[in-house]
């Protein structure tokens, strides 16, 4: 670990461009020494770096139906749930919420509406 550190990080980011390190651009020289340093990528970096075609294959592989239909994010959900967890969620967050389901919501009270309008504050 040590002689990795000592690299400059121009080299570091190839070697983690190489081990296919999602956004190795991005992340700090320590966070990708560690990174590295390890033996096997962590499954979570593997995962997200996989192609429509890489995943469509793990899906028929595993005979599965249905899966042409599913996009990136659902396909990865179908294939590995367990790993949902350890999975960065923002994308699903912004699914989520892009389809309306990020929180939930209170239906609303039944009212008459005869009895709605708007009414006047005294000493207004």
């Amino acid at each position: 670990m040590s002689s990795l550190a000592s690299l400059p990080l121009k080299e570091i980011k190839k070697m983690a461009q190489g081990r296919k390190i999602k956004q190795y651009y991005i992340l700090p020289k320590d966070k990708l020494v560690e990174l590295l340093s390890l033996p096997e990528t962590p499954l979570s970096y593997r995962i997200e770096k996989m192609t429509m075609t890489e995943l469509r294959e793990k899906a028929k592989e595993r005979g599965l139906r249905g899966y042409w239909s599913l996009n990136k994010q659902q396909l990865t959900r179908v294939l590995f749930p367990k790993d949902d967890d350890t999975i960065e969620n923002a994308a699903t967050h912004q699914e989520k919420k892009n389809n309306g389901e990020a929180s939930e919501h209170q239906q609303p009270k039944e009212e008459n509406t005869n009895d709605i309008g708007i009414k006047m504050m005294e000493n207004a």
